[in-house]
C-alpha cells in the first residue's frame, strides 16, 4: 500500500532529539505515513533510535549536510507528497493534515507551515524565531508573496521536487539553501502557499555563542546565494531597503512592548553577525 505521504528528516548526532521528534510524529492524524530519517554520517549510527518506532526507515549516508540528506531521502521516498522538517522540531498532531490540505494535489505548490518557538524561556531561541516571523510578515506569507519558506516545515510534490533537482548541495553550510530553493521553485513557474494550520514547535537551545554562529552562517549562506543567483542571471534584489532593517529591529518591541527590548538588541546582533559572515565568505 502506497503511503499517504513521506516525511523526510535529516539528523546528525542528536539521538535524544530524534527520539523526541519521532514520538511527536507518531501522533499524526493522517494515517499511513512513511517516515525516512537520513542519518548524515553521525559518529554513532542512529538506526537503533529509529528501530524503536514503527514505520520508520533509517538511511545512512556519508556526512554531506542537510541539503544532501533531504535530497537522498526524497529519492528513496515512496509517497507522492513529501514533507520536510528537522529533528529539533515537534510536529503537532494535525501538522501533516494541514500541509496536505493546503497543497490540494497541485504539483506547482510549495507549502510552508507555521513555526512556533518551543523554548519561551530561551531569549536567543525567541529572538531567532522573531526574525523568522518578521520575514514571513514582511514578505507577505499569508498573501502568497513569500519568496521562500524555512526548510524545517515545508511540503510539496515528490515529482516536482525531483524535477527541479531538489536542494542545491553546493551550499557549504545549512544556511540559505532553503531561500535558493524557494526562489528557484517560483522562477520555474511554481507558487508558494502558506498554511497556518500546519504547525511545528521548534526546540532549538541556543546560547549567545550558538546564536552568533547561526547568523554568521546565514551571512556566509547569503554570499553563496548571491553567487548562485548571479550565475543564472537572476534579477532577484540583493539588498532590502533601510526601512526593512529598521522594522526588523523594532519588531520585537512591537510584538511584546518593553519586554521586547532584549529581542531588539539581539536582532541588531544578528545583523552584525550576518555582515561578518558575508564578509568572511567574500574574502574566501
Amino acid at each position: 500500500m502506497r503511503p499517504a505521504a513521506s516525511v523526510i528528516v535529516p539528523s546528525y548526532a542528536r539521538p535524544a532529539a530524534l527520539a523526541e521528534y519521532l514520538r511527536a510524529l507518531a501522533n499524526q492524524s493522517v494515517p499511513n505515513l512513511e517516515i525516512i530519517v537520513v542519518d548524515d554520517g553521525s559518529p554513532e549510527p542512529l538506526a537503533p533510535v529509529c528501530d524503536a518506532f514503527e514505520a520508520v526507515r533509517c538511511i545512512r549516508q556519508e556526512n554531506a549536510g542537510p541539503a544532501a540528506a533531504r535530497n537522498h531521502g526524497a529519492r528513496m521516498a515512496s509517497g507522492s507528497f513529501l514533507a520536510f522538517t528537522d529533528d529539533d522540531c515537534r510536529p503537532r498532531s494535525d501538522w501533516m493534515a494541514g500541509l496536505i490540505a493546503a497543497h490540494g494535489g497541485a504539483l506547482e505548490r510549495l507549502v510552508g507551515g507555521r513555526v512556533e518557538n518551543g523554548l519561551a524561556e530561551n531569549p536567543f531561541a525567541m529572538a531567532s524565531q522573531d526574525l523568522c516571523d518578521f520575514l514571513y510578515d514582511w514578505f507577505g506569507a499569508t498573501e502568497g508573496t513569500m519568496p521562500f519558506f524555512t526548510s524545517n516545515n515545508i511540503g510539496c510534490s515528490r515529482e516536482r521536487f525531483l524535477s527541479l533537482g531538489g536542494f542545491d548541495q553546493t551550499f557549504p553550510l545549512a544556511a540559505a539553501e532553503d531561500r535558493e530553493f524557494g526562489l528557484r521553485w517560483r522562477e520555474q513557474g511554481g507558487e508558494l502557499i502558506y498554511s497556518e494550520a500546519a504547525v511545528i514547535d521548534h526546540f532549538h537551545p541556543l546560547t549567545l555563542r550558538r546564536y552568533w554562529r547561526q547568523h554568521h552562517n546565514y551571512g556566509c549562506g547569503a554570499y553563496h546565494l548571491h553567487k548562485v543567483l548571479d550565475t543564472r542571471g537572476s534579477n532577484t534584489p540583493r539588498r532590502e531597503p533601510l526601512s526593512f532593517y529598521i522594522a526588523l529591529v523594532l519588531d520585537p518591541i512591537r510584538r511584546r512592548g518593553i519586554r521586547g527590548f532584549c529581542g531588539s538588541g539581539l536582532a541588531v546582533l544578528s545583523q552584525i553577525a550576518m555582515i561578518a559572515g558575508y564578509s568572511a565568505a567574500a574574502r574566501r
